[in-house]
């Protein structure tokens, strides 16, 4: 069997496996240029995050995982500084939240009743396997902060299915 024969024998493989191949490099092009690239934002909120760390007054914790099986791969931490007030959370893993419920992350403060925690970031998609840098901001001071709940919660649109949200993550100090 000469090499005529044996193209002619497997064009119609050949042709497919070409067309994977083309395919398969297409979509990488393609998910590399519609895909918002983060190492430039990624690189200058390291650098802050690095700083408010190292910043004297700060506080900070990693996140204690409730038994929620979506969210057993999710890492990292929270860091706050009360005489900045300033807060940064670094998140890798979480996954996109259920279709019409949204990420919330609540801040409990000493000198606020328990039943009135301080919204700090509200969160519509996950990180996927990236490293995010989020910075969070209250709408009033939180001098004492005990505690950090990250929660899954219905959009504002969603009738209510609960009253109360669904604790994923938690960082306490």
């Amino acid at each position: 069997m000469n090499w005529k024969q044996v193209i002619n024998k497997y064009k119609y493989l050949l042709l497919a496996g070409i067309i994977f191949v083309l395919l398969v490099f297409g979509g990488q092009l393609a998910y590399r240029e519609w895909i918002p690239s983060s190492s430039v934002i990624t690189t200058a909120t390291a650098q802050q995050y690095t700083e408010l760390k190292q910043a004297s007054g700060t506080k900070g914790g990693s996140w204690l995982r409730s038994l929620n099986t979506d969210i057993q791969a999710v890492q990292g931490d929270l860091l706050w500084n009360s005489a900045q007030q300033l807060g940064m959370v670094r998140l890798v893993n979480l996954p996109d939240p259920k279709l019409g419920y949204q990420y919330h992350i609540w801040a409990y403060d000493a000198h606020r009743p328990s039943d009135q925690p301080i919204s700090v970031l509200v969160l519509d998609r996950g990180s996927g396997q990236q490293e995010w840098y989020l910075p969070l901001t209250a709408p009033e001071s939180i001098p004492n902060p005990y505690k950090f709940e990250l929660t899954l919660e219905p959009l504002a649109t969603q009738p209510q299915a609960s009253a109360k949200p669904l604790v994923l993550l938690m960082v306490q100090f």
